[in-house]
């Protein structure tokens, strides 16, 4: 093995101890990477370095694939699946050889295979598996039909295989296979990836802008290796096939970093996993991407500035919630006051937050992380979410005593978290002394801006063609449909709202318990806009269109 030449010419140069050596061998053996990449993530020598040593000492050839010229017809001289799969690159060629950088330069079997195949001698050279991994996503997959024929070719190949279940997992096709399905799901923008077994099949779905779109189907020999493969990643256990688990890890291939929440569960035809992609990176969170209007925007800097009381952001599961109170947490000055979150999951990580992770095994639900965060002298507190009386109580309290607290509910509109709470058991009073402002949410679908055409319609609601627009049949638009935005019309998200902020008038409603028809048409007459009403205007605006906002706010 490469792994046993190369330690030990490392050791005899006095860089490779006994026990790094061992270490080394394990990380071939479990495919993580080659030598290379191991040097330069222990830190041991420089890249340059190390690859003048492995010349001089064991005349090996090493190839630097950022300082050589990369031929892409060279590359596409072999099929993409084979590419992937085994980490080669074909890069240049002259009459006599084709130049090929490989991650295991000890496989003769795929040596011989490119020499019968590409009928020309084959000059072998070790690269670092990450740049590997880059130049072949730059040659193979620079658009979503490139990726899926790569997956279509990926697929058949795993097929061929005829081990266990949990063998396969460990090898190179069904690994390739997995590792591509992701990143097609980080570059298309989805929220989620779903393997759900079928009698005779597999369905690959994937949630993009709220919706799921299916773009692959497995055969069912895969499933048992593919969820296999998702339970070591996650560290799960293999064997477990009759409980639901859930887990968690970290992917970094070909340049794309997330950290995926995993959860499986069983069911009829076998079993399902569902991965969340989490964007840990959240440098694009803030008030001013969310979609709000700019009067909005500058009512919740003012009420974020308040030192005590309560904001909370209502709508279902899947509305952006979670989106927005993060915004609104880095809206704030996190050098001049202390700020503690309890949460679950925690999605995105806050520079200047004290986050906590709410965990059932050790009883730390979101009430006794709550009474906990409160020791800890805090002027902010994000809590995930209030789901029972006890969490609601706390947290008023906390609202009560000199905290602003930011939370959410499962509510449909901004008016209707006010009966929730008070049917929770949290007195009027209490509600009234320190509710603030409410945010109701949807999300919507943005018209596809590399698709757009523009039309004119009588078709949106004449009240506010009246209010909001100079022409009786104003101009509107819509997407065609292109690869860019995978023929939906559609790309990306953005929100609809409507701010509640809770005045003297609503204040009195709240302590008379009033019904939630009178608390909103209290705000409506103080001019809040519904979440409806706010779509109609992004219509107007040409950024979704009239079906989407029917769907998601009707």
């Amino acid at each position: 093995m490469i792994a046993k030449q190369v330690s030990d010419a490392l050791r005899k140069e006095g860089i490779l101890s006994k026990e790094t050596s061992s270490k080394l061998k394990e990380y071939e053996k479990l495919q993580m990477g080659n030598v290379l990449d191991f040097c330069i993530e222990q830190g041991m020598v420089p890249s340059s370095k190390l690859i003048s040593l492995l010349q001089e000492s064991h005349s090996l050839q090493v190839v630097d694939l950022n300082q050589v010229k990369i031929y892409p017809e060279v590359i596409k001289k072999l099929p993409s699946s084979i590419c992937l799969e085994h980490l080669v690159v074909p890069f240049q060629e002259d009459d006599a050889y084709i130049y090929v950088a490989m991650a295991r330069p000890e496989n003769t079997e795929l040596i011989a295979y490119m020499k019968k195949a590409l009928k020309k001698n084959i000059a072998v050279y070790l690269a670092n598996q990450r740049d590997i991994k880059q130049t072949l996503e730059e040659a193979f997959n620079n658009s979503a039909e490139d990726s899926k024929k790569t997956i279509t070719e990926l697929i058949q190949r795993a097929c061929r295989a005829n081990n266990n279940p949990e063998t396969m997992a460990q090898e190179a096709p069904i690994i390739s296979l997995l590792n591509q399905m992701l990143i097609f799901g980080i570059k298309s923008e989805a929220s989620d990836m779903h393997i759900e077994p079928r009698e005779d099949s597999v369905s690959v779905r994937f949630r993009m802008d709220g919706m799921l779109h299916q773009f692959f189907t497995l055969p069912r020999e895969l499933l048992a290796p593919i969820i296999a493969r998702t339970k070591i990643l996650a560290q799960l256990r293999i064997d477990e096939h009759m409980r639901p688990q859930d887990g968690r890890f970290s992917f970094n291939e070909s340049g794309y970093k997330v950290a995926i929440r995993l959860s499986i569960i069983p069911t009829l035809h076998g079993q399902k996993a569902s991965l969340r992609f989490l964007d840990t990176d959240n440098e694009q969170l803030s008030l001013n991407t969310l979609g709000l209007r700019k009067s909005n925007r500058e009512a919740l800097v003012k009420t974020l500035g308040l030192s005590s009381g309560m904001v909370i952001v209502t709508g279902p599961t899947g509305s952006g919630k979670t989106t927005t109170l993060y915004s609104l947490v880095k809206a704030i000055d996190r050098q001049q006051v202390n700020i503690s979150t309890i949460e679950d999951p925690i999605e995105y990580h806050l520079n200047g937050a004290n986050q906590m992770q709410v965990n059932p095994h050790v009883n730390l639900n979101f009430a006794n992380g709550l009474r906990s965060i409160l020791r800890q002298d805090p002027d902010i507190i994000m809590i995930g979410e209030i789901r029972d009386k006890e969490t609601a109580t706390i947290a008023i309290n906390a609202a009560m005593t000199g905290h602003l607290v930011l939370t959410s509910l499962h509510t449909n509109s901004a008016a209707a978290a006010i009966p929730r709470l008070l049917d929770m058991g949290v007195e009027p009073y209490l509600v009234a002394s320190t509710l603030k402002t409410i945010i109701g949410q949807r999300l919507v679908r943005s018209i596809c801006d590399s698709c757009k055409t523009e039309f004119t319609t009588n078709s949106l609601p004449k009240e506010y063609v009246e209010k909001y627009s100079a022409k009786s049949q104003p101009t509107v638009a819509k997407g065609k449909g292109c690869p860019e935005c995978l023929d939906t019309g559609y790309f990306g998200r953005t929100g609809v709202f409507e701010i509640l902020n809770v005045d003297e008038d609503i204040h009195d409603l709240i302590i008379s318990r009033a019904h939630t028809s009178a608390i909103e048409k209290s705000a409506k007459d103080k001019n809040m806009k519904t979440m409806h009403e706010d779509g109609i205007i992004k219509v107007l605006n040409k950024q979704t269109t009239l079906e989407e906002i029917i769907r998601v706010t009707k």
